[in-house]
């Protein structure tokens, strides 16, 4: 298992707690699949937050050497690069471990066979792009959420960002707080939910929302 500091898991604990409230409320249970979307959701647009609000912003460095901007047709806006790889899915052998490490690390190692190819997921993220399939969750139709991860973030992005603010997490430590707080969930409806469905839930929400433009996310700025 992944070492966690107590400070991250009580910061991934809270933003987990506040989600499934938040479903409580407006739908009078926790719908586990609609929980591990928009958590996937918001570590994926963490990174890319992470990166210029830790990095970017105060060392004044040239954002498009680190953070590829891609203009499509329709004059949307998507952003790519080797570091939001990085923290999204790529590092899974050193802390702090990308969002994905913390994802993989609770299936365990007898069904880890079973666990999505996450190169297809950014692959399909890149063809998409611009287009009414971009960041639409290719999941069995009975474990599709009911918010999509694109409402997530429009829907929760603010409120998770003044949590992290008020509880004196930087933006460095953002995506993996809620790495932990998606293997947190995982575990928690790993009796209902089979783990390595439960991954592909995850970044089938984080990877592409990693890319999204911060000028159409409410709270981004």
């Amino acid at each position: 298992m992944l070492p966690i500091d107590p400070e991250r898991e009580a910061a991934g604990r809270t933003i987990a707690a506040m989600l499934m409230a938040n479903e409580i409320r407006r739908r009078g249970q926790i719908h586990a699949e609609t929980i591990l979307t928009e958590i996937g959701a918001l570590a994926g647009f963490a990174a890319q937050m992470s990166i210029r609000k830790s990095i970017i912003e105060p060392q004044g460095t040239d954002g498009a050497s680190v953070l590829q901007e891609v203009v499509t047709k329709n004059g949307e806006k998507y952003y790519f690069g080797d570091m939001l790889n990085w923290i999204v899915f790529e590092n899974v052998g050193t802390p702090p471990y990308s969002v994905w490490a913390y994802v993989r690390d609770v299936v365990p190692h007898a069904n880890r066979h079973l666990l999505l190819d996450v190169e297809d997921i950014v692959s399909y993220a890149a063809r998409t792009i611009g287009t009414v399939r971009f960041g639409v969750p290719r999941l069995p139709a009975p474990h599709m959420p009911h918010t999509p991860p694109r409402a997530a973030l429009a829907e929760h992005w603010r409120t998770v960002r003044e949590e992290f603010e008020a509880s004196g997490r930087g933006p460095e430590e953002w995506p993996y707080d809620l790495g932990y707080a998606a293997q947190w969930q995982m575990v928690t409806n790993r009796e209902h939910l089979a783990l390595p469905l439960a991954a592909r839930i995850v970044m089938e929400a984080a990877i592409p929302m990693s890319k999204v433009d911060p000028r159409t996310v409410p709270g981004a700025w």
